[in-house]
C-alpha cells in the first residue's frame, strides 16, 4: 500500500465515521448544541464539507460543488462561542456537499507523485510539516470532529457508537 493509499483511506474511513455519527440524527437533534456557545452537529458537518472543499481546491481539483460567501462565512472558524445554530441547512444537503468534496479529495490524492507529499508547505502549520502530514491532518480533522458529535449524540441521550 502507497502513501497516497493510506491517505485515501484516512479520508474514507473519517467519512464513514461522520456518517455514522450523524445519520441516524432527526433534524432536531442535528441541530441540537449541547451547552451554549458548542456547535451542532449541522455545522460540524458544514464545515468539514467546506475544509474538504479547501483541501480538494489545494490539490487543483477545478469540478467542485459551488458553494456561497454566505455558505463560508457560516461554516468557517471563528474562535469565538458558537451563537445559535438554527437553520444551517438540512441534513441530507450538507452530507452530499461533504460527500461530494471528500470524493473530489480522494480521487485527487493518487494522481500525487509520491515525492510531492515531502513538499514543504506554502503556510506554516502547527500541525503538519509538510504536504503529505497536510493531508493526513485533513481526515485526522474529520476525527476530532467526531468527538465532538458524540458528545452530542450522549447530551441526546443516545448510547456510544465507538
Amino acid at each position: 500500500m502507497s502513501p497516497n493509499d493510506l491517505i485515501v483511506s484516512s479520508y474514507r474511513i473519517g467519512r464513514q465515521f461522520v456518517h455514522r455519527m450523524v445519520d441516524d440524527l432527526n433534524p432536531e437533534e442535528f441541530q441540537h448544541q449541547p451547552v451554549p456557545g458548542t456547535n451542532s452537529a449541522a455545522w460540524i458537518v458544514g464545515h468539514l464539507a467546506l475544509t474538504a472543499r479547501r483541501t480538494a481546491e489545494r490539490l487543483g481539483v477545478t469540478d467542485l460543488p459551488e458553494i456561497t460567501e454566505d455558505f463560508v462565512s457560516r461554516f468557517s472558524v471563528t474562535r469565538k462561542p458558537a451563537e445559535a445554530q438554527a437553520d444551517l441547512g438540512e441534513k441530507t444537503t450538507l452530507l452530499k456537499l461533504f460527500d461530494e468534496c471528500v470524493e473530489k479529495v480522494m480521487a485527487a490524492i493518487p494522481k500525487l507523485p509520491v515525492e510531492s507529499l515531502m513538499n514543504p508547505l506554502p503556510t506554516p502549520s502547527p500541525f503538519a510539516n509538510n504536504s503529505g502530514e497536510q493531508l493526513l491532518f485533513g481526515a485526522m480533522h474529520f476525527m476530532f470532529h467526531c468527538g465532538q458529535i458524540s458528545t452530542i449524540r450522549r447530551s441526546l441521550g443516545k448510547p456510544p457508537l465507538v
